[in-house]
């Protein structure tokens, strides 16, 4: 019997349901931000005072409240009718906010950005915001003081004079155009901080020189890591920052190419000393086969294949000290195990392999040495030399030369 009355009420039953829920939902909107887009904001911030230079630690702080979804732009128009600007177009979620002003404001110039003291007098600032949802538009503005800046009696310390020589270098250990020379002079004292990057995410400081006078300065970019190996062929940017106690902070840039690098790698793939018995004044000739396992061109000097040495000689000193090891060049080398000396003495016996060896290639050394050392016998090996870098082979093809006299 209650049936029929249960039909003629169920649409009204769903209409009043329906309303209850807009009405939840509503409310649910206006406590995620249903308010006005942009809200209290002073219409006088106040007074900064810059007598100690520009501080994190003590900002004015201009507040606002975003009451929507927005976006929100800021801009100062200084006593002058400097316009800058703060921000543009950043997206805020309603809640509080506050624009913290330090007293230095980043400029754009020469396409990075010059980071200047504000000067004194009077600053009127805008913020506006754009509600994401429905484009509803709103915008305030006030002003504040700036006092005591340093700004009317220091000028911002200027990077002039900037230069990278060579512009395009080749970091693969050969000892030619390996490094690039920065330089610059800076106008007042600073503290000057170099950086390298490029545009695969490196960002890496090369140098940092704290308080460091008005002067000719320079650094040296090796074209490598952390790790010491070269980074990757390509353009790099470095950058010279000179930053001033007041919070200036002027940057130039320029930048350095990095082609052919990488770490040259080699080894010794034959080896073969003899004839394992002479006599006094006779000769022992050693055959190395040498191959380029890098990817990169390795560079040798003299003497090449086939050069004579007396057991009493060194490589250093024969032709008038010719050879003597240049960094980066490769040659290969034999010694003996009754061989105490260190320096020139350690390989005394050196031989190259022409002016370059390219990636993948091997190349035939045959060294001749003379036995004039009256001894019973001597135990000589071969080794491969990063010359004052590295032995990348040492005792290969031990070998024992008995000496009859």
């Amino acid at each position: 019997m209650n049936r029929q009355p249960l039909k003629r009420n169920f649409p009204g039953l769903i209409y009043r349901l329906a309303g209850l829920l807009w009405l939840l939902l509503l409310t649910a909107c206006g406590g995620q931000g249903g308010g006005a887009v942009l809200s209290d904001t002073p219409a006088d911030a106040g007074q900064l005072d810059l007598r100690g230079g520009a501080s994190a630690l003590d900002t004015l702080n201009i507040n606002y409240k975003i009451g929507q979804a927005a976006k929100v732009s800021a801009s100062l128009e200084g006593p002058n009718g400097q316009h800058y600007v703060l921000r543009y177009g950043d997206e805020r979620t309603p809640g509080d906010y506050s624009l913290r002003l330090t007293g230095a404001i980043d400029q754009l110039e020469n396409n990075l950005n010059q980071t200047r003291l504000l000067t004194d007098g009077k600053y009127r600032y805008v913020i506006s915001a754009v509600g994401l949802a429905n484009g509803a538009t709103s915008e305030a503005s006030g002003q504040f003081s700036v006092v005591n800046s340093p700004a009317v009696r220091t000028l911002a310390p200027q990077v002039e004079g900037l230069s990278a020589n060579p512009a395009v270098i080749s970091p693969n250990f050969d000892a030619r155009d390996d490094t690039s020379l920065i330089g610059w002079r800076t106008s007042q004292p600073a503290t000057v901080t170099v950086s390298i990057s490029n545009g695969s995410g490196l960002n890496k400081i090369l140098h940092t020189f704290k308080n460091e006078p008005a002067q000719e300065e320079k650094t040296v970019f090796a074209g490598l890591d952390d790790k010491g190996e070269p980074l990757p062929d390509g353009l790099y940017t470095y950058m010279v920052q000179a930053a001033d106690h007041w919070g200036n902070v002027s940057r130039r840039a320029g930048q350095v190419e990095l082609k052919g690098g990488g770490r040259p790698t080699a080894s010794i793939v034959q080896a073969a000393i003899g004839p394992t018995a002479v006599v006094v004044g006779g000769l022992v000739t050693v055959t190395l086969r040498v191959k380029n396992t890098g990817k990169v061109a390795i560079r040798s000097q003299g003497p090449n294949s086939g050069f004579v040495y007396s057991t009493n000689d060194v490589y250093s000193s024969i032709e008038n000290g010719k050879y003597k090891d240049a960094a980066g060049f490769w040659r290969v080398g034999v010694d003996y195990e009754s061989n105490s000396g260190g320096g020139p003495s350690r390989y005394p016996f050196r031989w190259g392999f022409g002016d370059e060896l390219p990636p993948g290639q091997e190349v035939e050394v045959v060294g001749v040495i003379r036995v004039d050392r009256q001894e019973q016998q001597l135990k000589f090996y071969a080794g491969l030399i990063e010359e004052q870098v590295r032995l990348p082979q040492d005792h290969i093809q031990v070998t024992v030369v008995k000496i009859s006299y």
